[in-house]
């Protein structure tokens, strides 16, 4: 259990005092998953004379610090490293063999893609452009409420171990995540393999839509919707994106049937057992599985005729 020291000499981890923000405290959940004792320290200036064992990160200019003028480290993607990145490049794999080894080398990069980068980037002032007239809580953003308001005079470490607290769970749940998709890999490029007429079939819900999109088999490049079980009774029918970031799909459902559901969606789309389509035309299910090809298959020849889309 990470425990929190004013003695700097008694720290085994030692970063930046004053406000923490979503890296520093995302570098201390990481470091803390390492470490059989993890003590950290909060500091203006980390003494020269540490013991050898010591990390200092997001302070003091040294191997996990990205705050010198000259310091222009990058992921692959392009956004700059800052202190949680780097321990993560650094040590990344060494955590995740102690998880399963056998998709270590896998789950790296999706971390990275799905955690690890947006906290750099906008740890090093790289915010997405976000376009809307409510607030948009990022991970960030919310770490950053856990700091000490004006009015409050509570020792802001005890502020800063409920946001380790918070990303650790967060950090739990990402690696859960990443690590459960990729077993899904071998069952998703097994589907590939038997799909036909521009349909894939899972007898069990999981994470599909990166890897058809990135499969290199040539048979993933005709899929068109995916036919799962569904957590509500029956089956549903997935579109698939055209690539990883496109709002729009390889083939819609006809917009003729967004929104409906149960016997006004039956009489449109002539289908007995379909229960749902929803209005922005990427999903939609049945209670019978031959019912679920059969939309399918109406909604790609229903394209094809309209609009050749398909």
């Amino acid at each position: 259990m990470l425990k929190m020291t004013k003695d700097v000499y008694e720290a085994n981890l030692i970063t930046h005092s004053g406000k923490f923000h979503a890296d520093d405290v995302f570098a201390t959940a990481f470091l803390s998953t390492l470490m059989d004792d993890p003590v950290v320290c909060r500091v203006n200036t980390a003494p020269n004379d540490l013991d050898a064992d010591t990390i200092v990160y997001d302070i003091g200019y040294g191997k996990y610090d990205h705050h010198m003028k000259d310091f222009d480290m990058r992921h692959a993607s392009g956004v700059k490293y800052a202190a949680f990145g780097l321990l993560f490049k650094d040590r990344g794999m060494e955590y995740l063999n102690l998880v399963d080894s056998q998709y270590a080398s896998m789950v790296f990069p999706m971390i990275e893609k799905e955690l690890v980068e947006s906290i750099d980037a906008i740890d090093n002032g790289e915010f997405p452009e976000i376009n809307t007239d409510y607030t948009y809580k990022s991970i960030d953003s919310i770490i950053g409420d856990f700091n000490a308001t004006w009015d409050d005079e509570t020792d802001n470490d005890i502020y800063f171990k409920q946001a380790v607290d918070v990303a650790l769970m967060i950090f739990s749940a990402v690696v859960k995540k990443c690590l459960a998709k990729a077993k899904a890999k071998e069952i998703v490029d097994e589907a590939i393999e038997n799909s036909e007429e521009h349909i894939m079939f899972l007898d069990r819900y999981v994470p599909f839509k990166d890897f058809v999109i990135s499969s290199e088999n040539p048979k993933a490049k005709d899929i068109l919707f995916v036919i799962t079980p569904s957590n509500r009774n029956g089956y549903a029918v997935h579109t698939i994106p055209k690539d990883k970031n496109a709002h729009t799909t390889r083939c819609d459902f006809p917009k003729e049937w967004g929104g409906l559901v149960d016997e006004e969606l039956q009489q449109v789309s002539q289908v007995e057992s379909a229960t749902f389509c929803h209005t922005t035309l990427f999903l939609a299910s049945c209670r019978d599985l031959d019912d679920a090809y059969l939309l399918a298959k109406k909604a790609i020849a229903k394209q094809n005729n309209d609009n050749d889309k398909c």
